[in-house]
Formats: C-alpha cells, sequence, structure tokens
C-alpha cells in the first residue's frame, strides 16, 4: 500500500539525459523478472530509510548543508575504492536530499551486475546527476538558501536600473535588462500592462523568493519522478518534502491571518480567518458550491431532454513515469504533470472547436486528479441533445486517440464513455465522488489505491498547487461570478427581488440557468453583466490595483454588492504567536 503522511506531519519538456532513455530502465530491460522488481523495491525501501533519517533527526531542513548528509550517505554505496567514493560523494552534492537513498539502493543493485556492474552504477549516478543540474535552480537548496539568493538576485536587478538610470536609459531599456537575469532562471517574463510595476517586481526579494521557491518545488518533484519516487508503491500522487512542505505553508498562512483583521472606512472589523473560512478557500464551501451547480445542470438537462454521458480521458503511455504495477515505464519522455494537463487541454480545446462547428448543443464539468504516479487525467460529466451523442462520443474519441492512439492499449484505455442510465444513479452521484477526493475526500472511504480518502484529498490539494493544475471547471451555462455576486446581492433588502436574486438567493442553479435565459446565451446577452470599477490607488508594485467587482447591473440599473473598502491590520491587544512555535 502507499505510503501517505497525516496531515500533522509536517520548462520546456526535458528529455532523457543525451536524449537517450535513461540507463537504470536500459538496464532494467535487459535483466530478469525477479531484478525488475528488485528496481520497484529499491525506491520503497529507499522511503522506508529516508523516514528513518527522519525520524533519527537528520531532516533535510536540520541538516547544517548538504554536504553533512552526502558525507553521510557515502559509507552506505557498496564501493571500498577510495577514487569510487569521493566521485560519489561529489554527485550526490548535486541531488536533492529525498532522492539520495533512491540513488543509493539504485547504485548498489546495479552494482552487482555480472556484466559491468560498476560502469552501469556509475553511468546511473553520472546521469542522474547531470538530470539534477539541467534544472533550473539548484535542488539541494534549503529554505534559507533560497531566501538568500532572492535578495541576491533582487540587489543585482535594483542595481542594474539604478545604473540605468544614470546613464539616462528608458524603461524599456531596463525591463529588456532584467529579464535577461530572467532567463538564467527559466522564469518568463511578467510583460504586465505597467512597466512600472514589472521593474519593482524584478527588483523585490520577496518577489525572487516566491519565484525561486516554486521551481525548486518543482524541480525536486521533477527529479523525484525521473527516480520513480511518486508512484502507489512509495509516495504517491506528490513527494512527501513537497507535501511537508505544502502543509507547512498553509499552517504558517493560518497563523499569519489569524494575527489580522479586516476593517473598514465605517470602522467596521471583522475576523481575516472568519473572512477567508466564509469564501470557496474553505474546502466545504468549495465543495457544496460545485455539487449544487452540478445538480442545478441535471435537473436544466431533466427539463430540456438532455442525456448525459461520464467520459475518460488519458494521457499517452510516454507521459507516465509509472506502470500501473509500480514498475517503471521504459517509454517515458520526461513530461511534467504541467504538461500532460496542457496536451490534455489542448485536445479538449480541439473537441469544442469542432463541437461549435458542428453546432452541438452540450454543457458540463470537468475533472482532472492525479494517477498514483502524478499524471493527470480528466473525467468529463457531460450533457448533450440525443440526436447529437453519437457526434460528441466520435470528436472526443478522435482527439483522445490522436497523439500515439495506435500504441498497445490505447484503443482500450485512453478514452472511455459511460452512459449515465436513471435507472442506475443520477449523474451527480457519477462525479460527485470524483469531486469529494479531490477536495476533502467527504462522504468517500477510499481512494483508487486503498488510501484513507481524507488524506489522500489533501496530497491531491497539494499536487493540484503545486504543479498549477485547476482541478474543476465548467463549460457551457453562465459564468460562476454572476452567481456568486447574485447571492451576495439577495441578501440585500433594497435590492429589487427579481427571478434571477431569488434563484441565487435559493441556491438553485437550474433556475438561475432559467432566469438568464438558458445554458446557450452568449456571455455579452446575458441580462445580467458584471459591474467592474478602476481603482487609481497603486498596489505594493507600483501599479494601480486594477478592476475590480462592484456588483451586477440588470435592467439598467446597476446593484453594488460590495459597498465598503477593507483594508488588512493587525490585530490590537493580543499576543502573536511565532510561526515557529507549535499551536496548543
Amino acid at each position: 500500500m502507499s505510503k501517505i503522511l497525516p496531515e500533522d506531519k509536517p520548462l520546456t519538456e526535458f528529455s532523457s539525459v543525451n536524449g537517450n532513455t535513461p540507463l537504470s530502465v536500459r538496464v532494467e530491460n535487459s535483466v530478469n523478472v525477479t531484478e525488475n522488481e528488485n528496481l520497484v523495491n529499491d525506491v520503497q525501501d529507499s522511503t522506508h530509510e529516508v523516514d528513518y533519517l527522519t525520524i533519527s533527526g537528520f531532516e533535510s531542513s536540520k541538516l547544517s548543508s548538504a554536504s553533512l548528509s552526502a558525507n553521510l550517505l557515502v559509507d552506505e554505496f557498496n564501493v571500498e575504492d577510495k577514487l569510487n567514493k569521493t566521485f560519489i560523494g561529489k554527485q550526490l552534492l548535486s541531488i536533492p536530499f529525498n532522492c539520495r537513498v533512491v540513488a543509493k539502493n539504485t547504485y548498489n543493485r546495479l552494482l552487482k551486475l555480472p556484466v559491468k556492474g560498476a560502469f552501469q552504477a556509475n553511468t546511473y549516478l553520472r546521469e542522474l546527476c547531470n538530470f539534477c543540474k539541467s534544472m533550473p535552480v539548484d535542488v539541494t537548496w534549503s529554505d534559507s538558501q533560497i531566501e538568500l539568493v532572492g535578495k541576491t538576485q533582487a540587489s543585482q536587478c535594483l542595481q542594474i536600473v539604478t545604473n540605468m538610470h544614470n546613464l539616462g536609459d528608458s524603461k524599456k531599456a531596463m525591463v529588456f535588462a532584467l529579464e535577461a537575469v530572467l532567463v538564467g532562471f527559466s522564469i518568463k517574463a511578467r510583460k504586465g500592462k505597467y512597466i512600472d510595476g514589472d521593474i519593482a517586481r524584478y527588483a523585490c526579494d520577496k518577489w525572487w523568493r516566491k519565484k525561486l521557491s516554486k521551481l525548486h518545488s518543482v524541480s525536486v518533484e521533477r527529479v523525484s519522478q525521473y527516480v520513480h519516487l511518486v508512484s502507489k508503491k512509495s509516495q504517491i500522487y506528490v513527494t512527501d518534502a513537497n507535501f511537508r512542505k505544502g502543509r507547512e505553508n498553509k499552517r504558517r498562512n493560518q497563523l499569519f491571518m489569524a494575527e489580522l483583521e479586516l476593517v473598514n472606512e465605517r470602522g467596521d472589523v471583522v475576523d481575516l480567518t472568519e473572512m477567508a473560512n466564509s469564501t470557496n478557500a474553505n474546502p466545504v464551501n468549495r465543495r457544496n458550491e460545485l455539487m449544487a451547480r452540478l445538480h442545478g445542470f441535471e435537473v436544466y438537462a431533466d427539463k430540456h431532454g438532455y442525456v448525459a454521458d461520464f467520459l475518460t480521458i488519458t494521457c499517452p503511455s510516454r507521459m507516465h513515469p509509472v506502470h500501473n504495477s509500480g514498475r517503471p515505464n521504459e517509454k517515458f519522455d520526461s513530461t511534467s504533470p504541467k504538461q500532460a494537463n496542457q496536451y490534455l487541454g489542448s485536445q479538449f480545446a480541439k473537441c469544442r472547436a469542432h463541437l461549435a462547428r458542428l453546432n452541438v448543443d452540450y454543457f458540463g464539468f470537468r475533472v482532472a486528479e492525479p494517477h498514483h504516479d502524478a499524471t493527470p487525467h480528466w473525467h468529463i460529466l457531460v450533457f448533450v441533445k440525443p440526436e447529437q451523442r453519437h457526434i460528441l462520443r466520435d470528436t472526443f474519441s478522435f482527439y483522445a486517440l490522436q497523439v500515439d492512439g495506435d500504441e498497445a492499449g490505447a484503443q482500450k484505455y485512453r478514452f472511455t464513455v459511460e452512459p449515465i442510465l436513471k435507472s442506475k444513479g443520477s449523474a451527480v452521484g457519477y462525479i460527485a465522488k470524483y469531486i469529494s477526493k479531490n477536495i476533502d475526500g467527504f462522504g468517500v472511504d477510499k481512494d483508487n489505491y486503498g488510501n484513507p480518502a481524507d488524506i489522500a484529498a489533501l496530497r491531491v490539494s497539494e499536487w493540484s498547487s503545486l504543479w498549477g493544475i485547476r482541478q474543476f471547471q465548467q463549460f457551457g451555462g453562465p459564468p460562476v461570478s454572476l452567481w456568486r455576486e447574485a447571492r451576495r446581492l439577495a441578501l440585500k433588502e433594497e435590492v429589487n427581488i427579481s427571478s434571477v436574486w431569488v434563484a441565487a438567493d435559493s441556491g438553485n442553479w437550474c433556475e438561475f440557468i432559467e432566469a438568464l435565459g438558458g445554458v446557450n446565451v452568449k456571455r455579452k446577452d446575458l441580462p445580467v453583466q458584471l459591474v467592474k470599477e478602476f481603482i487609481e490607488t497603486e498596489g505594493e508594485y507600483l501599479e494601480p490595483i486594477g478592476y475590480v467587482i462592484k456588483g451586477l447591473s440588470c435592467g439598467g440599473e446597476v446593484y453594488v454588492s460590495r459597498e465598503h473598502t477593507w483594508t488588512k491590520r493587525r490585530k490590537e491587544n493580543e499576543s502573536s504567536l511565532g510561526l515557529g512555535e507549535n499551536e496548543v
């Protein structure tokens, strides 16, 4: 069973090194089944060893330097030669802490091979080291090193701006020079609307620290995939290192919010934590809203003669680092989960464009969730007119198999359709468990791999956050922002009650759709529109805050849903809890 940690424990597409299949996989193909299983055991044993090291006090965050953990581990390699040990110690310095024990176990196994074992073991370690060095940042950095590098880069950018300003260079030239600094870390240029905002960000150590921390987490995850650490046999969905880091960041944010409050121009005060818990940042609220919209779609479909299908689309096998059995995939081409999700999105976009050309009437929801090895797949609940059902199915099938559709097993696994029959259950019932187990695990006992659903949901949440993958998306129907603003307005007595407000206030998504004219009304033709106001006040980075939602317009009248301006401040007469302390 995969190992899941409880909650309280705390870019370009890379090809294989030298354009070839990694040596560990080449060797795997040359050995028998027993040896192949040993490769899986290398990773499983490594997981337990890392736990032991953590318990013993050698957790990476507590090490004085990367070299300390490397020196401790060198003696565990089954070599006696001093030159070999020196070589191993040097290579380990480039490998992230959470992958070093995996590297050691694999090295020792390759060393036992009857043909050129030492050569193949050393080549494996060298290739792994080269892959680590190909990442945009040093994968061995600690949090303090990331902070130091961030300050250094921000100071460098500030110096560039100062020197160019003194020379009379234009701001465009400054931004061009600063973007050259970003290239060294594979950070995309921001290209914002305000050039002052771009310059202010590039010269800010807080901005750099955030970018570098994200790059570091992603890079560590890429290396972990390379050594097959992320799978149901070891660390499912996301590495333990990044899971702990994500949970710790959330804990720190909660402590920070607990010390703040919001105050408006009238002097009204609201606790920031209470305000946050009342929004969709609260998993319970998020799940309830999604379920309400799903149910409303189903009721609307029944009223207007739509039928429902449940579709599942998966990625080509080359995008999966580990087989479902737990064995490494020899076809893996180093595609990241983010890139795999972009592939699914591009195929979905082709489907929608083709269906639009054929005037197919459909709407629904899609859910992105990870396989055990972090590669995403999509579940799609779609409602369509009965006479157009075959067109929709054929379109999705074609584009799901457009890439590598002739590979073994593609016809069976890459695209599946399950017609939803009322005699077997509601359409919402088909997708409800996928929504729940990807948010908080409510009402679900275990995930697909037999792990507790509530803990698995935490790992899926960190997976989504780490890779920047949007888990849930509606297609067709009115925008949800109208629904949320209408629900705000429905609470105000002075608003002229209409069918739109009544439907929103009662949480009836079907009636809300009806009140707006149906699922096929174009956004520009909706009877209710968002009203936005441009705020000139400068934000943190010397640029206007920009457009913010103020309310809705309907029938020529504007209804303001956000009357007050709220600002954050530290609570008065409250002893603050240090971020390094534990809550009682």
